[in-house]
This record gives structure tokens, C-alpha cells and sequence, in this order.
């Protein structure tokens, strides 16, 4: 689009009570050489299809995938519609504050050789907010991006890399992502500017598919294979996961799943109070495990 010289990928499936919210945050940036692309994923519930459907703007190229992509690949279809040079991904649930764009154009023409920007960001919900900044410690890697996973990218770089893992369909594509990145020692830019506003619920997309976690960790470990190669990361990388699956299971009562996920956890990491107290409630009777739950309610 004319003068456009960053593409914000807006990607939807569902979560449309969120969705005007996040459309309106990037209308209402501060500067206006931006290009929107809105893309509608194969699949979306009836009122995030209604809202695709009446929108328009005159910068936001709207796009509907004929097939299902899930989160990373219909981010891809954002990317290949692109006209300019960078791209900054904005999901259905989330926002970015005013000068967003500006900071991050200031930063592409101060740092020339950068691929990639990052700051820190806004966690927020109806009940609190933080703030995370990046981290310079490569073992953060071993769970997590060493920032937002969704910041500013060069799209040449994007395409360099291999863009997002096929493999990896169901959420967490971004995080190996950015572990290629690390491994490929690309520079970026670090701005001390909030960049994004991430929203903390309970219907995202890695909360939708948690039971998915044990393949895609494997995948990821298998994709860096020299990253993992030290022993230690690949069971920090693995504690990680299935100590999440195991108090993912027991807020939803299934004592059997979540001992046995706790079990793995502890076979590679701590044993934490928490993951005592899963192990336990497995050998309660009902009728314990019923007043132990009660209790917890009072």
C-alpha cells in the first residue's frame, strides 16, 4: 500500500470478543505508514466471521484462508501478502500502544544492519498487568523465546530461515523460530519502549491445545538438535513441558493424568511441593480427595 513501510499481521479464528480491540489499536497508531492485513483462518467461529466480514479500512487488505492454518501458518499467509520490508504480528486477543510503529521505524533507521526488533511487554487482564523485558540468558531458550515471540521481523530474514515449522501446526512455531535465529546469530535491536500488550486468559491458543504439548516439545528438541545436544537443556526443556501438563490436569481434576505427567517431570527436574501434592491426591480415596477439594473452596 502507498507509503506503507511496515505490514501488521492481524490473524483470526477465534476470540472475538477481543478482536475490535485489537483492529482499533493499530488505527489508532500515531503514524500512518503502515500497511494491515487482516486474515481470517479456515474454521472461525460465527462472530469473529461477522466481524471480518463488515470491517473495512482503507490500509487493512482483508484475506481468507481457503483451508485451516492454525496461529504460526496463517501468520505466514499474512507475511507472503506483504509489500514492504518488515512485518509486526498482531493477534486477535492482544493489542499495541500508540507509538508502537513509530518506535520500531525509528529503530529499523538507526540500526540498518538489525533483522529483527525487540522491547519489552505488557502482560495484562482484567485483574493485573506486568511488564517482561528481554532476556540475555540463551538457557531462557530451552522454554521460551528470549522475548515477545511476536516482534518485528525483516521478511527477507523470515524466508532466509525457512519461516515458520510445518511441523509444528498446532501452536509454538514462533519459539523455534526465534531458537533459529538465536542459532544463526542474527542481529537485532533492542528498544526499552513497550512494543506490545499480550493478554493474559484463558482461552488462547496454547491453553486450547495443552494435551499437544509432549509432541511438539519433541518436535522442537528434534529440529535443534545442537542446541539440545547438552543433556541439561533438553531435560530443563522437557521438566518444563510436563510440569505444566501436570498442574494443567489437576485444575481440571484428573488426578490420574496428572500424576502421571508429574511423574515425568520429576524424572527430569525438581520435585516441587506442588508435584508432591499431585502424587498424593492420586492415592486419596474419593471420598478424601472430595474433602480435600472442598476444603480447598472454603
Amino acid at each position: 500500500m502507498r507509503n506503507a513501510k511496515i505490514s501488521v499481521g492481524i490473524t483470526a479464528y477465534k476470540n472475538s470478543e477481543y478482536l475490535l480491540e485489537a483492529l482499533n489499536s493499530l488505527i489508532d497508531q500515531s503514524v500512518d505508514c503502515w500497511e494491515g492485513i487482516f486474515i481470517l483462518d479456515k474454521g472461525a467461529d460465527t462472530k469473529t466471521k461477522k466481524i471480518f466480514n463488515s470491517f473495512t479500512h482503507p490500509r487493512i487488505l482483508k484475506h481468507r484462508c481457503k483451508h485451516h492454518k492454525g496461529a504460526e501458518q496463517a501468520r505466514h499467509e499474512a507475511i507472503k501478502l506483504s509489500s514492504t520490508n518488515w512485518y509486526f504480528q498482531l493477534d486477535s486477543d492482544d493489542k499495541i500502544p500508540p507509538y508502537a510503529i513509530s518506535e520500531i521505524l525509528n529503530k529499523i533507521n538507526e540500526n540498518p544492519e538489525a533483522e529483527f526488533i525487540y522491547g519489552p511487554t505488557m502482560h495484562f487482564s482484567k485483574k493485573s498487568s506486568y511488564v517482561t523485558s528481554p532476556s540475555y540468558n540463551p538457557e531462557v531458550l530451552t522454554s521460551s523465546a528470549l522475548f515477545s515471540a511476536i516482534m518485528p521481523i525483516k521478511i527477507a530474514m523470515y524466508f532466509r530461515i525457512g519461516g515458520y515449522a510445518k511441523e509444528l501446526k498446532y501452536f509454538a512455531a514462533d519459539w523455534d523460530f526465534w531458537l533459529s535465529v538465536y542459532e544463526k546469530n542474527i542481529v537485532g535491536a533492542e528498544t526499552k519502549k513497550i512494543l506490545y500488550h499480550r493478554r493474559n486468559h484463558g482461552n488462547n491458543v496454547i491453553a486450547r491445545n495443552m494435551p499437544k504439548w509432549p509432541e511438539v516439545i519433541n518436535i522442537i528438541i528434534g529440529r535443534h538438535p545442537k542446541f539440545f545436544s547438552k543433556n541439561k537443556r533438553k531435560r530443563k526443556a522437557l521438566y518444563s513441558v510436563y510440569e505444566k501438563l501436570a498442574r494443567h490436569y489437576r485444575k481440571k481434576r484428573n488426578r490420574k493424568k496428572a500424576a502421571f505427567y508429574a511423574k515425568v517431570a520429576i524424572k527430569n527436574g525438581p520435585s516441587t511441593t506442588t508435584l508432591q501434592e499431585i502424587l498424593n491426591e492420586e492415592q486419596m480415596s474419593k471420598i478424601r480427595y472430595a474433602i480435600r477439594l472442598a476444603g480447598k473452596l472454603l
